[in-house]
C-alpha cells in the first residue's frame, strides 16, 4: 500500500514565502509600519509643539495613579491567563502566574509574538509545565482575549459612527457575546481535540474555567482602561464623557494593534488609534500625548509586575512536582535555568 502525498504547492507561492521570510523584508516591514505611525503622531505634536509639551508637564502627578491602575489590570490579566493554563497543566500559584505572564509582556516589545511564547516556556519548564500546553494556552488565551477585546470596544466604534442609542444597543450585545463566549470556547477545543495528533494531548477545558477566564479577562480590560481615562481626565476631559472612549478605545486599539505582528506589541498603530479615539475628548496634540505616556506606563507596569513576580517567587519556586500531574511528565521539555529576564 502506497502511502499518500501532499502535493506541493505551486512555485509562486513557495517563492512568495520565501521573500516574506527573509530576514530583511521582515525588518523593513516593521520599519515602514512603525514610521507610518510615527509620521502621523508627529504630525500632530508638531502641529502645536507647546500644547504637547504642556499636556506631558500636567500628566507628572497622575503616572502613579496611572501606574497603579495599569499594575492591577495586569494582575487581573495574569490571573484570567491563568484559568485556562492550570486546566491545561497544573496548579500554578499567583505570584508565579504573574511572573511568567509579565515574562512574556516583556518578550513582546520584540518582533514577532514567538518570542513571548520563547521566554514563558523557559520559564514554565523549570516547574513542570509543558511546552505543549503552554502553547495550546496561548492560542486559547489570545481568543478570551481578543473576543473579550472586541466586545467591550464595540460600544465606542459604534458611538463614534451611529450615535449614543446605538451605543446601547452594542453594549448589550456585547454583553450577551460575554456570556456566549465561554461555551463557544469549550466547544472549540472539543472540536480541536478530535483531530488524532491532538486527542491523548489535549485535556478538555471545563466550561466554567473559560467562565472565569472570560470575566476576569473583561474586568482587567475595564481596568486597565482606568489608566487610559485618569490621564485624559487630568488633561482637561469630562470625567463622564471620557469613561467609554478610553476604557472601549483602549480595549479596541489595543485588540486591533496585537493582530500587527510584524510592530513588537503594537507599538506605534496603538497609540494612533487611541489618539483618533481620544481626539473627541482633546485637542490632537494633547491626545497624542496622552496616548505617549500610556505607553510608557504599561511598559514600566510589565518590568514593575516581572521585578516584583521574580522577588517573591524565588522565595518560593515551585518544583517540577509539586502539584504536578504525573500522567503529564513526559511531555515536559528540559531546558537549562532561564536567563535574567531584562508588558498585542
Amino acid at each position: 500500500m502506497s502511502a499518500t502525498t501532499t502535493p506541493a504547492p505551486p512555485l509562486w507561492r513557495a517563492r512568495a514565502l520565501a521573500f516574506l521570510r527573509r530576514t530583511w523584508v521582515r525588518r523593513a516591514t516593521t520599519a515602514l509600519v512603525v514610521l507610518m505611525c510615527a509620521g502621523f503622531l508627529g504630525r500632530s505634536l508638531a502641529a502645536d509643539r507647546e500644547a504637547a509639551g504642556a499636556a506631558l508637564g500636567r500628566l507628572g502627578p497622575w503616572l502613579l495613579p496611572a501606574l497603579l491602575a495599569a499594575l492591577v489590570g495586569l494582575w487581573l490579566t495574569a490571573l484570567s491567563w491563568r484559568e485556562p493554563l492550570q486546566a491545561l497543566s497544573r496548579p500554578l500559584g499567583r505570584l508565579f502566574a504573574v511572573k511568567l505572564f509579565a515574562a512574556g509582556s516583556l518578550g513582546k516589545y520584540v518582533p514577532g509574538v514567538m518570542w513571548s511564547i520563547v521566554l514563558q516556556t523557559r520559564l514554565a519548564a523549570s516547574s513542570g509545565i509543558t511546552v505543549f500546553h503552554f502553547t495550546a494556552t496561548f492560542g486559547l488565551y489570545a481568543a478570551v482575549s481578543l473576543a473579550t477585546g472586541a466586545a467591550l470596544g464595540l460600544p465606542t466604534l459604534l458611538r463614534y459612527v451611529h450615535g449614543g442609542w446605538t451605543a446601547l444597543g452594542a453594549a448589550a450585545l456585547a454583553g450577551v457575546a460575554l456570556l456566549v463566549l465561554p461555551w463557544a470556547l469549550a466547544v472549540a477545543v472539543r472540536l480541536v481535540r478530535r483531530l488524532p495528533a491532538l486527542a491523548k494531548r489535549l485535556v478538555e477545558v471545563p466550561q466554567d474555567v473559560l467562565s472565569r477566564a472570560v470575566w476576569l479577562c473583561s474586568v482587567s480590560w475595564v481596568v486597565t482602561g482606568l489608566h487610559l481615562w485618569l490621564l485624559v481626565v487630568a488633561l482637561g476631559a469630562d470625567p463622564v464623557a471620557a469613561l467609554l472612549p478610553c476604557v472601549g478605545g483602549f480595549a479596541l486599539a489595543t485588540s486591533v494593534a496585537s493582530l500587527v505582528v510584524v510592530v513588537p506589541d503594537g507599538i506605534g498603530v496603538r497609540e494612533a488609534l487611541l489618539a483618533v479615539s481620544l481626539a473627541t475628548l482633546l485637542p490632537p496634540a494633547e491626545a497624542v500625548a496622552a496616548a505617549a505616556a500610556s505607553r510608557l506606563v504599561l511598559a514600566a507596569a510589565d518590568v514593575v509586575a516581572f521585578a516584583c513576580g521574580s522577588v517573591t517567587a524565588r522565595r518560593r519556586t515551585p518544583g517540577p512536582d509539586e502539584g504536578h500531574n504525573h500522567d503529564r511528565r513526559e511531555d515536559v521539555v528540559p531546558c537549562s535555568p532561564p536567563p535574567t529576564a531584562t508588558r498585542s
